[in-house]
């Protein structure tokens, strides 16, 4: 258990990282959605929404491929760095030359022509953070989570002091230069951009210690290259799964609509936050256990305690749902609060599948996650199809639930295909988990009939999960 240990010890500590981050982002969005209109709202969120699969294709899945090659014994893992890193680059320059070239047509096709300087900026932000992809990959892999969780926390801090400066000191130098090209909402994005260039910075001693140009090795290039190309390709379904309802609801129906949609999509991104929490700490041991004897034991009960985990996790959050939106969002986004029990769900299956796509991705068989994706893909665009057909105000509840579906359904693929392989845990396990998720559906249930017993309800089903699995909880403290 002293492993054990030590790994909940340094989940904690990325999760300082990574949730600090993330909580001065739902203060700031609190603050946009009382200054900003709805229609503001959106092209705020459909620049991100763009960005992140353009960030899908340029990842090349290169942070799995990384952990891959790393622990693999008959690789040098300074020449695994070097090579992943050299890779980026190359990958993320050719972008930034051509996307810069091509600014005005790519702005003007996306509906952007009087703000092609949002475009000039996300270029910068989506190169630099595609080139601190794998050094942030190495503190992890190195266990250094103190050193990964200070940069994210500086990163941060310039960001929020940057659009605080911007919003509310209008009388210097400084603002007039950056207002003279961008209105409000490019001030988010300005800021976003010099943290970026500040977080390359604060990794750039990693990339000059450890990345030369002699230690870069074309045949590992190309292996690496062909695995993680089919990772690259799942990430883009994944993001495509996340943002095709945003950036077509902007569209075919109103910024006005997208805007309330995007801000109650981020309270139920809770969930994809207690996801990436998870992989921080996991993912590099996932690896790293791979040729140890005990390594199903742990992924059994890390993966179980996982669903055990999301699922209180969904119960507190649908469970004090008015809370958090009038603390987090303007009353003016409200409307589209019945997706946020349905997204959230929809995430917790991804969690799930996440974390259990590890063994295809030790086996070096990251081509089966690629067909996984395309038939979650394939969902999405089935559902955003009807959406498109139907586009009425009140029609955004179906691309909720074809985030859902295509996760679930995703999720119901990679167990068929797994359970015979190398999932035999979830065939011990499977009736007790189905039984959690019916139970934690059952209280949300009730306590959206029976608001007034909401509290009541919570910490019932807190005592009950607690007496059914007091052992497991018992072992996280040994």
């Amino acid at each position: 258990m002293i492993l054990y240990r030590k790994l909940v010890i340094q989940t904690i500590i990325y999760s300082i990282g990574f949730v600090f981050p993330r909580i001065v982002n739902y203060v700031f969005l609190k603050f946009f959605t009382v200054c900003f209109k709805r229609e503001e709202f959106s092209l705020y969120t459909d620049m991100y929404a763009l960005s992140f699969i353009v960030i899908g294709f340029l990842s090349f899945g290169l942070e799995n491929t990384y952990f891959r090659f790393l622990y693999k014994k008959n690789y040098n893992k300074e020449i695994v760095f070097s090579t992943g890193v050299i890779i980026q680059l190359l990958i993320s320059s050719f972008f930034l030359v051509i996307s810069i070239n091509l600014i005005k047509y790519l702005s003007f096709i996306a509906g952007y022509h009087h703000h092609s300087e949002y475009f000039f900026m996300f270029f910068f932000i989506i190169f630099f953070d595609t080139i601190c992809v794998l050094p942030m990959a190495w503190l992890r892999a190195n266990d250094k989570p103190i050193q990964y969780s200070t940069i994210s926390i500086v990163n941060i801090l310039m960001q929020s002091f940057l659009i605080v400066y911007l919003f509310f000191y209008s009388d210097n130098i400084f603002y007039g230069r950056i207002s003279s090209f961008t209105d409000k909402i490019g001030y988010i994005f300005f800021s976003n951009m010099i943290s970026s260039l500040l977080n390359l910075f604060l990794v750039l001693p990693i990339l000059l210690k450890k990345v030369t140009i002699k230690k870069f090795n074309k045949t590992l290039a190309i292996k690496m290259l062909n695995y993680g190309i089919p990772i690259m390709i799942g990430t883009i379904a994944f993001s495509i799964n996340e943002n095709l309802d945003k950036i077509l609801i902007k569209r075919w129906v109103s910024d006005e609509i997208n805007g309330a949609y995007s801000a109650c999509y981020k309270i139920a991104s809770f969930m994809s936050l207690y996801l990436r929490i998870f992989r921080l700490g996991i993912e590099p041991f996932f690896f790293k256990k791979s040729k140890d004897s005990d390594a199903i034991y742990f992924y059994e009960e890390i993966i179980y305690m996982f669903i055990l985990f999301g699922l209180i996790f969904y119960v507190l959050i649908c469970g004090n749902i008015n809370m958090f939106m009038e603390f987090l969002i303007d009353k003016k986004y409200h409307v589209a609060i019945p997706i946020i029990p349905i997204i959230m769900m929809g995430n917790l299956f991804l969690g799930i599948y996440t974390n259990l796509s590890i063994f295809y991705k030790i086996i070096d068989k990251p081509i089966i996650g690629t067909y996984i994706s395309l038939i979650g893909v394939l969902i999405t665009f089935l559902f955003n199809a009807i959406f498109i057909f139907i586009s009425t105000d009140n029609s955004f509840m179906i691309p909720a639930w074809g985030t859902f579906t295509s996760y679930g359904f995703m999720l119901i693929v990679l167990y068929l295909w797994g359970k015979k392989q190398f999932l035999q845990f979830c065939n011990k396990k499977i009736k007790n988990i189905i039984m959690h998720f019916l139970f934690a559906l059952f209280i949300v249930f009730i306590i959206k009939k029976e608001m007034k017993l909401s509290f009541l309800l919570q910490f019932l089903y807190l005592i009950i999960i607690f007496f059914l699995e007091k052992k497991r909880f018992s072992n996280l403290i040994k």
